[in-house]
């Protein structure tokens, strides 16, 4: 194969396409209800690739999804130790602990996504479903202008993108 762009093909030669196959049918599992399939997939693929963060990620997710928010956590963290700067570990693992009403905890997870990526709407939604939790109302306002205000800006940039 000759390649007009080497830096394009180094990338491409790098692409471990059986992880990336083995996290989308993790994702499909979950998306489509098939939990433990997932379960199953998803421990399979971190024995093979244990330093994959995505995989401790939807791993959390899978087990939030299974009423285990305890365990989701200890994923969350792994995925966060494999990758500090993913703002929707972070999220996500905000969201885990405020579920078991670690609401400190989940304040501390969205304040620091938002840090990672100020732009990141969810981060301010679920910051601002904590303050109503703990009765910051006018917090929670803000936080929700904030985040209605990100996601309009999400839709502008998407229709201006199809033009």
């Amino acid at each position: 194969m000759i390649c007009a762009a080497p830096q394009v093909c180094a990338a491409e030669a790098e692409i471990d396409m059986p992880k990336l196959q083995a996290i989308s049918e993790i994702g499909s599992l979950l998306n489509t209800g098939f939990y433990e399939d997932a379960v199953a997939k998803c421990d399979e693929a971190m024995k093979k690739y244990p330093k994959e963060p995505e995989l401790y990620y939807w791993s959390g997710m899978i087990k939030s999804k299974l009423g285990d928010n305890k365990s989701a956590i200890k994923e969350y963290d792994t995925a966060i130790s494999l990758n500090p700067k993913n703002s929707s570990a972070y999220v996500m693992r905000g969201i885990a602990k405020s579920d078991i009403e670690d609401f400190d905890g989940a304040m501390a997870d969205f304040n620091h996504a938002i840090t990672i990526n100020p732009k990141d709407s969810s981060a301010y939604s679920m910051r601002a479903c904590v303050k109503i939790q703990t009765g910051d109302i006018d917090g929670a306002l803000k936080d929700m202008q904030i985040a209605n205000k990100l996601m309009d800006e999400e839709e502008a940039a998407k229709a201006a993108a199809k033009k």
